[in-house]
C-alpha cells in the first residue's frame, strides 16, 4: 500500500499543479497518510474526517514530524469552507459509498471550497468493476487482519446490483463474537459521473484509469477522475 500511496501522490501533486505553498483539503484523510506526504512536499494540508481516533492519532502524528498540518473531525457531507482551498482529494472510493444525496452534498460542499479554477480529484468504480465480481461465497481465517488483530474467521458474500449501478459485500466476521459489515458501493460511467459534477459546478478535466496516472481502458475497473471548479463568467465591457 505504501506504494501506491507514493505513487497516487505524484501523479495528483502534478495533475492538480499543487507547488509549495498551495493548499489542499483531504477529505477522509483517516490516520493522514497521504496528508503527511503532501505536506512533506510543502502543500498546505487540511485533512477532514468524520472519525475521531482517527484524526487523534493523525494530529499526534504530524506533531512527532514537525508538521503543520491542521485537522479537523466532522462529516464532509457538512460544509467545510468557502473558496478557501487550491486543491482536493477523496481517495479510495468514497464518494461511491454514499447515497445520491449525499454525494451532491459533497460534491456541493467541495465547489463551495475550491478557489474558482480549483481542482478536485477521486476514485470511483467503474461498470467494469460488476462483471469481475463473483457473486459466490467464501470463507478465510486468519491470525490477523483487516477486521481484527487477532485469530478470526471471515465469510464474505458478494450482492449484485446492476439494475442499480451497484453491489454490496458482506463480511460476517466471527471470533468470541459474531459480527456483520455491509459495503454498499455505486459504479459509474464516465457520462453519469460528468452529469453528477455538473450539477454541483464542476466540470471533468481528466478521466485515468486510477489515480496513478494509468490510461482509462475498457478493462478498467476503477475511474480516476479530476474535476475543475467552473470560473464565473466576466462581465461584458463594451471597451473589451
Amino acid at each position: 500500500m505504501p506504494d501506491r500511496i507514493d505513487k497516487t501522490v505524484s501523479f495528483l501533486r502534478d495533475r492538480l499543479c499543487l507547488d509549495e505553498g498551495r493548499s489542499l483539503v483531504d477529505l477522509g484523510c483517516g490516520p493522514g497518510l497521504y496528508a503527511e506526504r503532501f505536506a512533506r512536499q510543502g502543500v498546505a494540508v487540511t485533512g477532514i474526517d468524520i472519525s475521531e481516533s482517527s484524526i487523534a492519532y493523525a494530529t499526534t502524528q504530524a506533531k512527532q514530524a514537525g508538521q503543520l498540518i491542521e485537522y479537523r473531525n466532522q462529516s464532509y457531507c457538512e460544509p467545510f469552507g468557502e473558496s478557501c482551498f487550491d486543491a482536493a482529494i477523496l481517495v479510495w472510493e468514497d464518494l461511491g459509498v454514499l447515497s445520491p444525496d449525499e454525494r451532491q452534498a459533497v460534491l456541493c460542499n467541495v465547489a463551495a471550497a475550491l478557489r474558482p479554477g480549483g481542482m478536485f480529484a477521486f476514485d470511483v468504480a467503474s461498470e467494469q468493476r460488476l462483471s469481475e465480481l463473483d457473486s459466490g461465497g467464501s470463507w478465510e481465517s486468519f491470525e490477523t487482519g483487516f477486521f481484527r488483530t487477532h485469530p478470526h474467521v471471515v465469510i464474505g458474500k458478494t450482492w449484485l446490483f446492476p439494475e442499480t449501478n451497484s453491489y454490496c459485500e458482506t463480511s460476517v466476521v466471527v471470533d468470541d463474537e459474531i459480527a456483520v459489515y455491509h459495503n454498499h458501493l455505486t459504479v459509474f460511467t464516465e457520462q453519469r459521473i460528468a452529469q453528477e459534477l455538473h450539477s454541483a459546478g464542476l466540470v471533468v478535466d481528466y478521466v485515468g484509469g486510477d489515480l496513478m496516472g494509468s490510461p482509462l481502458t475498457g478493462e478498467s475497473s476503477q475511474l480516476g477522475v479530476v474535476a475543475v471548479k467552473k470560473r464565473e463568467a466576466m462581465p461584458f465591457s463594451a471597451d473589451r
